[in-house]
């Protein structure tokens, strides 16, 4: 339901871009450059982002089964790979087939990554102990997710007029990867499930090996 949820929250973010831009007049091809920044972080980052964050916060966060940090990320991931599910659908029959293969390349597997950022602290604060902690953690999740989301799309729109940005989407796909892995290890170091010796705060000390010449062995003669 996460993921349906997720796909279905394509449709009021991209009203909500598409009012934005007409709002203000902005257009992902401006040539000035801060400009071109603050509309990739506000009326694409922040929308759809927000949506997503309305996904998790407003039905994943309330399921039984959210119960460890390591379910942050995989609710988020999940309505981030809907969000960008129905989003590519949408681009192919617009911009063709094309499109779509680099998206899924590139445009995909960033929904992925601000997935695992927003997840993780969303993981952290479903268990932070206190209301305010909470939503402090929350807040940064989504501060997170929205930055790198802007960052990536700030590039990729101003890539055709500025070649070099080239070198800074290479750097930015490591630094993206290598994130990726490190929340999501760091997490699942922590689950129960995956490390099952973490639930335990009393390991039991290891059965004793049995003895296989214990039955050869004869006992000792008696003595006179």
């Amino acid at each position: 339901m996460t993921f349906v949820l997720g796909a279905l929250a394509v449709i009021p973010a991209m009203a909500a871009s598409l009012g934005l831009q007409r709002l203000t007049g902005w257009s992902s091809q401006t040539p000035n450059l801060l400009r071109a920044f603050a509309g990739a972080l506000v009326i694409v980052g922040l929308v759809e982002e927000g949506w997503k964050f309305l996904v998790v916060r407003g039905y994943a966060w309330n399921r039984p089964e959210f119960d460890e940090p390591y379910d942050g990320i995989m609710y988020s991931i999940t309505a981030a790979l809907g969000f960008a599910t129905l989003e590519n659908i949408l681009y192919v029959l617009t911009g063709g087939f094309g499109v779509g293969v680099m998206r899924a390349f590139l445009a995909v597997p960033a929904h992925a990554f601000d997935g695992v950022v927003m997840g993780y602290f969303l993981g952290e604060a479903k268990f932070a102990g206190t209301v305010r902690r909470s939503h402090f953690l929350s807040a940064v999740g989504l501060g997170l997710a929205v930055l790198a989301h802007g960052v990536y799309d700030f590039i990729v729109f101003t890539i055709a007029r500025r070649p070099l940005m080239i070198v800074n989407l290479v750097v930015f796909a490591v630094l993206t990867w290598v994130l990726f892995f490190e929340a999501t290890r760091h997490q699942a170091a922590k689950s129960p499930r995956g490390h099952p010796a973490l639930a335990d705060s009393q390991p039991e000390p290891p059965a004793a090996r049995p003895d296989p010449e214990a039955g050869s062995r004869k006992p000792p003669a008696a003595r006179p």
